[in-house]
């Protein structure tokens, strides 16, 4: 027999701890680290950006998908990554899910870039479920001091 003071949690049935267990799960839910967006969606891919004087690079994790359903574009200096990853197997009447912890279905990440980018030399490769993303910045030529003169 075990003997010591219980958790008040462990007690069943008290309308309290429910309520308190409720209050306990919303703030952690609320101070997890994972993504967060307009509609929230659980399946939103982990992307990474660099940049150096060359260019900006975009690294984005989309394991399980292919390349035919995902869509890369740029419009307004914003990148968009959209895809839609299909559930590999399918609800049969004999079969029943156990455990379920991979994520199905569209998500969309859009990324701001700066001003300076050669949009028309972007180049994209997606090779074992990463994507990667190569934006080169346009060479402007150093700006002048031009002496204006006030009238």
């Amino acid at each position: 027999m075990k003997f010591g003071i219980k958790k008040r949690e462990d007690i069943p049935g008290s309308e309290i701890d429910t309520f308190r267990r409720s209050i306990s799960d919303l703030f952690d839910d609320f101070f997890t680290l994972k993504p967060a967006g307009f509609l929230d969606s659980d399946w939103v891919p982990a992307v990474d950006v660099h940049e150096d004087d060359k260019g900006i690079y975009v690294k984005a994790d989309i394991p399980g998908m292919d390349e035919k359903n995902l869509e890369v574009n740029i419009q307004n200096n914003v990148l968009t990554i959209k895809g839609e990853k299909n559930e590999e197997w399918h609800n049969t009447n004999n079969r029943r899910v156990v455990m379920s912890e991979r994520r199905y279905g569209s998500f969309q990440r859009s990324i701001r870039l700066p001003e300076g980018i050669n949009a028309d030399r972007i180049k994209a490769e997606f090779k074992n479920g990463v994507l990667n993303v190569e934006i080169p910045r346009e060479h402007a030529e150093p700006s002048k001091k031009i002496k204006i003169t006030i009238q």
